[in-house]
């Protein structure tokens, strides 16, 4: 082509479709909502179906007849279902094991709908309550979650943002006593003190992929869709916690795809603990 036409201007057409597919046109994020919605209803039915002694496996299963029976494509990715110390495996994928008494479960899942994906954190009790210190990290991890929420932003950096986010996370890990002002005065910038606890990003862009293509270095702007999961992992306690819900960033301030998930600690044991 460039032989022949030697005045026409060429560009790679794969960083082009790249760059557009930041930005969601209305109709694909409500194809996104429709997972997102699917999503919840597997995770109510977990809600119920969970108590000591079921499996990790089980409970995959309970998601994926949620998902198939509402005509979703079926799991966005191989989903995470760790009990007790598995959830300290970021990827942890066997979902072999049996989920014992006042063990916490980490969840990480999503439907598949129209090639679209939802991508889901949840964290619940294995026997419908959680003991005081779970709880109290839980809220810390909430905490961060909502906090972060807040700075995606059209024109925030993506640098400034994990940055900030490292704050907020740095603030509760101290509260928690899990990091000291001493370990923080001393950290090395390059690995900060929080990382022993979170180790993973906070965000990533979402759409045809559950990691969607989308520019490193390109500020947030209207259109974006990312997921906020922050988690805190403490093996040496026997448990982690991670929460992940699906923001959509517009020029009015960001939409909580997953908002009406259920999210807070005293919502989940409520319906762990209603009758079916």
């Amino acid at each position: 082509m460039k032989k022949r036409y030697p005045l026409h201007h060429y560009e790679r057409a794969a960083p082009i479709m790249r760059q557009l597919r930041e930005t969601k046109s209305a109709e694909e994020v409500q194809l996104i909502q429709k997972a997102c919605d699917i999503t919840k209803d597997a995770f109510i039915r977990v809600l119920k179906f969970t108590r000591p002694e079921v499996t990790e496996y089980e409970i995959e299963a309970e998601i994926i007849h949620e998902f198939i029976r509402q005509r979703a494509t079926g799991h966005a990715y191989p989903p995470i279902i760790a009990s007790g110390n598995n959830a300290n495996i970021l990827h942890y994928g066997d979902n072999n094991q049996t989920c014992k008494e006042n063990e916490l479960i980490l969840m990480d899942f999503g439907a598949e709908y129209a090639n679209y994906n939802a991508d889901l954190s949840r964290t619940i009790p294995v026997s419908g309550r959680f003991t005081p210190r779970q709880k109290d990290v839980y809220k810390s991890v909430q905490h961060v979650m909502q906090e972060a929420k807040k700075l995606m932003i059209p024109g925030t950096s993506i640098n400034d943002y994990n940055t900030n986010a490292g704050e907020l996370m740095t603030e509760q890990l101290v509260r928690l006593g899990l990091i000291s002002l001493e370990e923080i005065k001393n950290q090395n910038p390059a690995y900060p003190a929080y990382k022993k606890y979170f180790m993973h990003g906070i965000s990533h862009h979402l759409g045809l992929d559950v990691h969607d293509f989308a520019g490193r270095y390109t500020p947030f702007t209207a259109g974006n869709l990312l997921t906020c999961e922050p988690g805190i992992y403490i093996p040496a306690e026997g448990f982690g916690i991670r929460l992940e819900n699906n923001i959509l960033i517009t020029a009015d301030g960001n939409i909580d795809l997953m908002a009406e998930i259920p999210l807070e600690a005293e919502e989940i044991e409520e319906i762990m603990n209603s009758p079916i």
